[in-house]
């Protein structure tokens, strides 16, 4: 049995799609009900419902289990504690394998997610515990936050379109994380880089153009518009105002449903407020450096395949979504 943490997030869902492809027993972590009814969906064998930081939550859920799958969801800004008791209940259940979703480069002082999982990994490191390590990068799915603006011809996000940031298609983390748990010995005491391209958002948009059929325009939302919306409206007013003209009003109902959604993408608007400010903090880090890539031949060489590239993804999500990719 293979328990994964964080089962209905973005990794978790396709994970556990792959490991019931392989028909190997999964025992999915979630939140709620409704979470449930979706990994139930996506294949697993068993549920369990709780929560992360609750003590004896995790522990309960590992019971019988022989490996596991451990992703802190997002809005969880001090993950140490709930790694601290993993170990704990790993050992006593005498896990055969621990696989731990990183982050790539955690070793960027100025973010404290990252620096959070650099601990995390130090201590499963130190631990004893037969640990594996996945480091992704930033996944391709974050622009799709802002998708109903794609059919405006607008590619909004709260970073640079200039930055430079390393990216990996979420499908094929799930592709990586489910060969290592499928085959762990040879993975055990090894971490991985899993990145695909290296891509600036106006390289980005110049893909979405050829793959949507119409000329999109990568924006810059400052980083502090996530939790003050009125900051953005000087960078995006424009850009919407040129959207209108060009297409003669056809695009306001893609705007009108961007509008509405863009402010609480990702339930951000629920997140606990110090889970805010680090999402904010991290976007502005990106909005100036960026996020370089990993060790590019890492996700091939455990993908058993070269990764998916940017243009492939983009039309994979468009014929997803109903659109005749051009």
């Amino acid at each position: 049995m293979i328990l994964v943490t964080s089962a209905a997030g973005g990794v978790g869902r396709p994970l556990i799609r792959e490991l019931s492809r392989n028909d190997l027993d999964v025992r999915a972590f979630v939140k709620n009900q409704e979470q449930a009814q979706g990994a139930r969906a996506d294949g697993a064998t068993e549920i369990a419902i709780g929560d992360l930081r609750r003590p004896g939550d995790l522990e309960t859920a590992l019971r019988g289990v022989s490996r596991i799958y451990h992703a802190a969801p997002t809005q969880l800004v001090d993950e140490f504690p709930m790694a601290q008791r993993l170990v704990a209940a790993a050992r006593a259940e005498r896990l055969q394998h621990v696989v731990f979703h990183s982050v790539i480069h955690p070793d960027i002082a100025e973010l404290p997610h990252h620096r959070q999982k650099l601990q995390v990994e130090t201590l499963l490191e130190d631990s004893g515990l037969p640990v594996t390590v996945l480091r992704p990068s930033h996944y391709m799915q974050n622009v799709l936050d802002f998708w109903d603006f794609f059919g405006a011809g607008l590619l909004p996000y709260p970073t640079s379109p200039d930055s430079r940031m390393g990216v990996v298609d979420v499908e094929d983390v799930a592709g990586a994380a489910a060969n290592v748990l499928t085959n762990p010995d040879i993975h055990i005491g090894m971490t991985y880089d899993l990145s695909t391209v290296e891509l600036s958002r106006h390289e980005m948009a110049r893909i979405w153009s050829r793959v949507l059929g119409h000329p999109m325009t990568a924006v810059r939302l400052p980083p502090q518009a996530l939790n003050q919306p009125q900051a953005a409206v000087a960078a995006f007013a424009p850009g919407i105002a040129r959207s209108l003209v060009s297409t003669r009003l056809r695009s306001l109902p893609h705007i009108a449903r961007g509008l509405r959604a863009a402010p609480n993408t990702r339930g951000f608007r629920g997140w606990p407020k110090d889970a805010q400010d680090t999402y904010v903090q991290m976007m502005a880090y990106y909005d100036v450096h960026g996020l370089p890539p990993g060790d590019f031949g890492d996700l091939a060489t455990v993908l058993h395949r070269p990764g998916t590239d940017y243009e492939t993804f983009a039309r994979r999500v468009a014929v997803a979504r109903g659109i005749t990719a051009a």
